[in-house]
């Protein structure tokens, strides 16, 4: 009989009016479309902004990294047999919130990543979808007026900024140039010392548009309030679009940094729905159920175009592409997505950029800027990528390809390279560090302060070694080469692994020979030993590990960055930018650290129940927060409020790589 997998059949991503009516939660639940060059649109099931990277049109001027807010958002109103509703919602500078058209929603869904509303206006229906059209800067804004028995008049207020998605504006801060276009109006904002000059094009046919001129002050973004930024903002009302739908009518409004063509607004629609669906069929986990096509989807949000080939968006909406994010996400986001080919043009563009053995740690917002090499893990990810895709088969190429590239990160290693990273020839384990200098994964810093500066020997980096020195040696080998001397290493640094032993807590020290030696603090890096096959632990201490981490950092969602006992423990991730990054790695839980702790667990025992369990609170949040995603963290206390970006890579594609053990357990039973 097989296991059951519940979690892999639910119907997730729609909201009656309970949610949809709800002032906190609809303001709460957050939807995100994206164009695969690094433009996005995004906002609030409510409708109101609460970021300051809500926006319909947020364009990659610069792709992918440099994005600008165009158009913040249509101010909409309709007007059925002599009786006018406002559906907008906004929360305002006092606090108050007006209009409160979101009371007036019957329904909010996805339709794979088109976010849908449905407003009950007496016997009328009314839907909205949001979709981005692929490689453009263009959002479509469709409505249909699903039911009626009359016609329904609509009028759409463009409110329109020229700022970076990081910033707010002042009332006046920019210049801008309008005129009458085709079916829309043409808005020019002429340059200034942050942005480049650029075009913004409002169309909508059916519609009649006059231009304004107004701005609209005072909007309060609730989610940097929080965060400690800027929070109000202000917007300038660029023109009004009146159209009118007969029943079963559709109109499609476009937004765009190009002239459109006029194009059928159900057509255009179709279109998209088209292109998802492609998308979810070429995955091998392509099942009908829904988790398994959102995840998929999630996965598609996440990959962009970088000079013409593939690279990962660390993070929605912030985030750009980084080097060690991308790595570590590039097997669930390709693999588990039929996407392989792609994957591994992704690798070799990022092979183009190692630099002393080095990969850059992040690109730059800006061109001209200079790129960051400090990591001393991006480039043992990036090995442990290019084995898992030539593992894979996708690119019978790849290896001949990008062994050079793996070898020199290597040699790099043992030679030395810049911030300290070298290899100690007295066990071969790779130590990092250098003053002010933050090169893991925990890399937050305040002030010119490394918060977790983790100098020595950190035990993921020595599994990531490990697994670059055996990975390159049978790589090797296949290529008819003798990989002899990367083995013998490898086995060096086996034998040296037991030196992370702490019996005296029954798990692993987190860092090695460190500034004032062993660090004992009980950390979830220690998982990452557990989860590699062959495992360099003992059977019992493997399973000890597993059992510390389950008992001491693991939560419902995650598994905290530090043991809650250990001093500088700080159980919430709030705040401003300073109270947040103190917390980031000293409590905060992460959803990524599941991977590791599960698949090791299920090595150990394989209970596939219990996977089960553990995966479950993971699975519903896709449906409580970045709707359609996963979050990039949690508190570390309770209620474990989610926070950072509302759909991260590494989360996504963790619960992907879960998702597809279970999916082959459950086939295999």
């Amino acid at each position: 009989m097989k296991p059951p997998a519940p979690m892999l059949d639910v119907e997730f991503l729609d909201y009656g009016r309970l949610i949809c009516a709800h002032d906190g939660l609809a303001l709460n639940h957050e939807w995100l479309v994206t164009n695969g060059i690094g433009g996005y649109a995004a906002g609030t099931l409510a409708g109101a902004l609460t970021r300051s990277y809500h926006g319909l049109l947020i364009a990659a001027t610069t792709p992918p990294a440099v994005r600008t807010l165009l158009l913040a958002k249509l101010e909409e109103s309709a007007t059925y047999r002599d009786r006018t509703w406002r559906l907008g919602t906004n929360r305002w500078q006092d606090g108050s919130i007006d209009p409160v058209g979101h009371r007036e929603l019957q329904r909010f869904r996805l339709d794979g990543t088109i976010p849908t509303w449905t407003w009950s206006l007496t016997d009328a229906l009314l839907e909205k979808r949001i979709f981005m059209l692929p490689g453009e800067n263009t959002t479509c804004v469709h409505y249909r007026l699903r039911r009626g028995s009359a016609p329904i008049n609509i009028s759409l207020a463009a409110l329109v900024n020229r700022r970076s998605h990081h910033t707010t504006s002042a009332a006046g801060s920019f210049e801008t140039l309008a005129e009458s276009a085709p079916h829309g109006a043409r808005l020019h904002w002429i340059a200034s010392a942050s942005e480049p000059a650029c075009d913004l094009w409002l169309q909508c046919d059916h519609a009649v548009p006059s231009l304004n001129g107004q701005w609209w002050n005072g909007f309060l973004l609730e989610r940097e309030q929080e965060r400690g930024c800027a929070c109000i903002d202000n917007h300038w009302h660029a023109a009004t679009f009146e159209l009118r739908l007969s029943p079963g009518q559709s109109a499609l409004f476009t937004a765009s940094t190009s002239l459109q063509e006029p194009r059928d607004a159900d057509a255009a629609l179709e279109a998209e729905r088209r292109r998802q669906d492609a998308v979810v069929a070429q995955a091998p986990l392509a099942e009908n159920r829904p988790l398994v096509r959102q995840l998929i989807l999630a996965a598609d949000q996440c990959i962009v175009r970088r000079d013409g080939r593939p690279s990962v968006m660390a993070g929605y909406p912030w985030f750009a592409d980084w080097s060690r994010d991308a790595m570590m996400a590039a097997p669930g986001l390709f693999l588990c997505t039929g996407r392989g080919a792609e994957g591994a043009q992704m690798l070799r563009m990022f092979a183009e950029r190692i630099r002393g053995g080095l990969l850059p740690n992040r690109f730059p917002d800006r061109p001209g800027e200079a790129l960051e090499f400090n990591s001393v893990d991006a480039p043992l990810l990036f090995i442990r990528a290019v084995a898992r895709f030539v593992n894979s088969g996708v690119d019978p190429a790849l290896a001949a390809d990008l062994l050079p590239a793996c070898e020199a990160i290597l040699r790099a290693y043992i030679a030395g390279t810049e911030h300290g990273i070298r290899v100690d020839p007295a066990d071969g384990l790779v130590q990092a560090g250098a003053d002010g200098l933050q090169l893991t994964w925990m890399d937050a810093k305040v002030d010119g302060m490394v918060v977790t500066p983790r100098r020595g020997k950190p035990i993921e980096v020595n599994v990531y070694w490990l697994d670059a020195l055996e990975q390159v040696g049978r790589m090797v080998a296949a290529q008819n080469r003798d990989g002899s001397e990367w083995l013998t290493r490898s086995a060096q640094v086996r034998t040296s692994f037991a030196r992370y032993w702490n019996p005296s807590r029954g798990c692993c020290f987190d860092v090695l020979d460190g500034p004032d030696g062993n660090d004992a603090a009980i950390r979830p890096n220690q998982l990452l030993a557990t989860a590699m096959d062959p495992c360099p632990l003992t059977p019992g201490q493997r399973q000890r590990v597993i059992d510390v981490c389950i008992r001491r950092l693991w939560m419902p969602w995650g598994l905290r960055t530090l043991d809650p006992e250990a001093p500088g423990y700080i159980g919430h991730y709030r705040g401003d930018q300073r109270c947040r990054d103190l917390s980031y790695h000293q409590g905060t839980a992460w959803p990524w650290l599941l991977g590791p702790l599960l698949r090791s667990h299920f090595q150990v025992h394989g209970d596939l129940a219990a996977i089960i369990d553990y995966i479950s609170p993971c699975v519903l949040h896709v449906r409580e927060a970045g709707i359609g995603g996963v979050s990039e963290v949690f508190d570390g206390d309770s209620p474990h409020a989610p926070g950072g970006c509302p759909l991260q890579a590494w989360s996504i594609a963790e619960l992907l790589e879960l998702t597809q053990m279970v999916s082959d357990a459950v086939g295999n039973s």
